[in-house]
């Protein structure tokens, strides 16, 4: 169903302009109509945003500590005084703090990015005999320790083969091997090209007074109390932060709501002393401006305004429904002056799917895979899902089918045993079905005041007289073998309801008199070709009825055939998890397919435009 929706106009004074745009915004119930589109005068426009840099402002101390805000628009009351200068120099004031607290973090984590170079380096002199102030005083050698690119350490390895070089892989540093190089320093410029060619980083090695593994763990200490010391730096940001939280979540929470009513009122129209908006609400909402208007005093009120721009359509379903509603906007939005069939599209889509997957097993597998889904995503394709699996578990209770096993009794009828039977019925469905769309269709033209459409129309009156004389002698020839009227009277009255259809094409449609002429004798035989191909294809609900019991029993035989239990089952279980999921994806499809073509198309527009209200954006800065 849809709620309804009223055109109102708002003139206040500019000093009410903050109150009345926060209300709006507040109600999350407006969608604003440009007031240009009605009123002819022309009127000034509100440009620029002062608050949209103050807003970013305050976000920036949020950004500070990796905190994201969360404004309680419902604690600013307009209108207020705001202190810019006030505001700018304590953000600014804090944000310096934080500042320097950033760059003596800085400072400390390259620190520790030299430590982690010598500790690597370290590591790699583990087997060196001595101290490690050694390798710096040595003359006649030379030792160096450095990353490679794994791809590169064969060519190292080559280059140096023919020099009188020790070149050992000694650890590795991601997609880096480490290696230790030493050489006579008499070849010292030959070597450090060919590390260069190489792409060799050398790594700097610490002079210390203590052999490798002692240096090892003081450079392990001094890492260790550096990032010691980097947690406390950050912690000390957070409590700044926290010092001042309570001024930081005010001053934001009144520029964030600020900045949006100053988006919004970009959309109103403005005089030297007043502004005025125009839009769409809700009757709840309407009543509420109203109160507000009598609170304040000054506010106008205009209500039913007449605008030149369509209605936008707001759903309102029950919880159940709604979950539904995106099958309905898969096809598009309902009119404003058009029937919601989210309701009825709900229960006609549950039915068609038990009715061609019905199996206790297979349903209850369904829902309960949609529920966990349903739980982790919110989706409400899972929702639906999840009913679809209950309405196929109750179908195979009528077919006495679980997990494709008849062996409970059918309390209606198994399909496989009872063909023409569920033909017919599929027929008699979809007959039903038609016959409702384009009473449907009728009560959205009288809806629309569309009375000779009404008549005329393929999908109306006429539609619906020759849809039915037409099944109903069809269905009594079939049973009876004769026609149930005279066939002068059959053909009279057929003949009036064909005549009714092709004078819709000729006083409906644009162009010269033979191009419509020529268009209704062609719509005209195309109209009577649907009736009969929409019938024809609700026959679908009984055919993969039996379908899938058809492609069970398929299974079935092949496990029989299976030489051995264990090849048996494995057939039986690969059979059932093939029906549900590609099974369960085809019916859906299916159900799908048979609402919007053989249901929808006899009423049902979809050419609305969905309610969008004016809200507190996601901003930088945003929620």
């Amino acid at each position: 169903m849809q709620e309804r929706l009223r055109s109102v106009g708002v003139i206040a004074p500019k000093s009410m302009m903050e109150v009345v745009s926060k209300f709006f915004l507040d109600s999350g119930s407006f969608e604003v109509i440009p007031i240009e589109s009605v009123f002819d005068v022309k009127l000034g426009k509100i440009e620029g945003n002062p608050y949209a840099e103050f807003l970013k402002l305050a976000h920036s101390l949020y950004e500070e500590v990796g905190k994201k805000p969360k404004p309680k628009v419902e604690k600013v009351s307009l209108p207020t005084v705001f202190d810019e200068d006030e505001f700018e120099r304590f953000t600014s004031d804090l944000k310096k703090e934080m500042d320097e607290i950033d760059e003596k973090i800085e400072e400390l984590k390259e620190e520790v990015g030299k430590l982690e170079e010598e500790i690597v380096a370290v590591r790699a002199l583990r087997g060196f005999d001595g101290l490690i102030s050694r390798i710096c005083e040595m003359k006649l050698a030379k030792v160096v320790v450095g990353k490679i690119h794994e791809g590169y350490l064969s060519r190292l390895f080559s280059s140096l083969r023919d020099l009188e070089v020790v070149v050992e892989k000694v650890g590795r540093d991601g997609e880096n091997a480490v290696c230790s190089v030493v050489y006579p320093s008499s070849i010292e410029g030959k070597v450090e090209e060919i590390l260069r060619s190489v792409s060799f980083r050398k790594l700097e090695i610490p002079c210390l007074d203590e052999d490798a593994e002692e240096a090892l763990f003081e450079l392990l200490d001094r890492r260790k109390a550096l990032l010691v010391e980097i947690e406390e730096m950050r912690l000390k940001k957070r409590k700044l932060f926290y010092e001042n939280r309570r001024k930081i979540y005010s001053y934001y929470d009144t520029v964030y709501v600020l900045k949006n009513v100053y988006d919004f009122l970009e959309s109103a129209g403005t005089t030297e002393e007043f502004f005025a908006v125009l839009g769409w609400t809700t009757e709840k909402s309407l009543e509420d401006l109203r109160k507000l208007s009598e609170e304040l005093g000054v506010v106008l009120l205009f209500e039913d305004v007449e605008v030149p721009v369509e209605k936008p359509t707001k759903l309102k379903n029950p919880e159940f429904f709604k979950h539904f509603e995106f099958l309905v906007k898969m096809y598009g939005i309902p009119r404003s002056d058009e029937i919601d069939p989210t309701p009825l599209i709900s229960i006609l889509f549950l039915f068609f799917y038990g009715f061609m997957f019905g199996d206790i097993g297979h349903g209850l597998t369904i829902s309960i895979l949609s529920y966990l889904l349903y739980r982790k995503s919110k989706s409400d394709l899972w929702y639906v899902m999840g009913f679809a699996g209950i309405s196929s578990a109750v179908f195979g209770i009528l077919y006495g089918s679980i997990f494709g096993f008849e062996v409970i009794p059918a309390l209606l009828a198994r399909p496989m045993e009872n063909i023409n039977a569920f033909l017919a019925t599929s027929v008699y469905i979809g007959a039903t079905l038609i016959t409702l769309g384009m009473i449907l269709n009728v009560v959205n033209r009288l809806r629309r005041r569309e009375t000779k459409e009404v008549i005329f129309d393929p999908n109306g009156i006429a539609g619906i007289g020759l849809y039915l004389l037409t099944f109903y002698s069809a269905a009594y020839y079939v049973s009876k073998g004769e026609l149930p009227f005279p066939a002068g009277v059959f053909l009279s009255v057929f003949s009036l309801f064909v005549v009714l259809i092709f004078l819709y094409f000729v006083l409906f449609e644009e162009g010269k008199i033979g191009e419509r002429l020529t268009l209704a004798f062609f719509e005209t035989f195309d109209r009577l070709l649907m009736f009969f191909s929409n019938t024809l294809s609700f026959i679908r609900l009984g055919a993969f009825a039996m379908n899938h019991a058809g492609l069970f029993l398929a299974f079935y035989i092949m496990a029989q055939m299976s030489k051995s239990g264990f090849g048996a089952f494995l057939s039986l279980l690969l059979g059932n998890l093939l029906l549900i999921f590609l099974e369960g994806l085809v019916v859906f499809i299916q159900a799908v397919r048979l609402e919007f073509y053989e249901f929808f198309s006899k009423f049902y527009s979809g050419d609305g435009r969905e309610f969008n209200p004016v809200r507190y954006k996601d901003t930088e800065g945003g929620v």
